[in-house]
């Protein structure tokens, strides 16, 4: 399995261990559930739903969803990583942090980490990301790592809008940064 280690984080696979701490930060939180889906979510089935979507993806594709854990606190404080957007071919980057971790850079560093690898890993020629249209945070991050905006879109009822970034103007940036082949 992949890891990735920035100056702050460990993105590394998902584990049984991670899943009470993943769900109260992230998907029960309505401050962070608000920036994505508008509401948390039901925690019945969850687990499962949750652990398949991170296993098949990077069974089937060999890159996927990482869990984020802060190295200072060794807390796990939400996911980053590259997946294919659903029901596409266009790979994006995508995030969420706990709440009490928002406004660190740690979304910068993270997605900066994920697109990278995409580019440098992957061989990928160009990564997309998607956030509502009032997300102004998860934008900003967007841009902090050279995305573009491209366009408004609608997708599952909300107004969202698309960035981009073909890998010719990736710029790496310095930040620290370190592939972990495990197993």
């Amino acid at each position: 399995m992949i890891e990735l280690e920035t100056a702050r984080l460990l993105l590394r696979p998902l584990e049984t261990r991670d899943l009470d701490d993943y769900y109260t930060r992230i998907f029960a939180d309505p401050a962070v559930m608000r920036s994505l889906t508008g509401q948390p979510i039901a925690r019945d089935g969850w687990d499962e739903r949750v652990q398949q979507h991170f296993g098949e993806h990077w069974h089937r594709h060999g890159f996927g969803p990482w869990i984020a854990v802060h190295k200072e606190d060794r807390q796990v404080i939400g996911h980053c990583g590259v997946r294919f957007w659903p029901d596409s071919p266009e790979v994006e980057v995508f995030y969420a942090l706990a709440h009490d971790y928002w406004g660190r850079g740690l979304a910068t560093e993270g997605a900066r980490a994920s697109v990278r690898f995409g580019f440098e890993h992957l061989g990928l020629d160009y990564v997309m990301a998607g956030a509502r249209v009032d997300n102004i945070a998860s934008r900003r991050v967007m841009e902090k790592i050279g995305m573009t905006f491209e366009r408004n879109f609608g997708f599952l009822g909300y107004d969202c809008a698309r960035y981009g970034i073909a890998q010719q103007d990736f710029t790496d940036d310095g930040s620290p940064y370190r592939l972990i082949l495990r197993g």
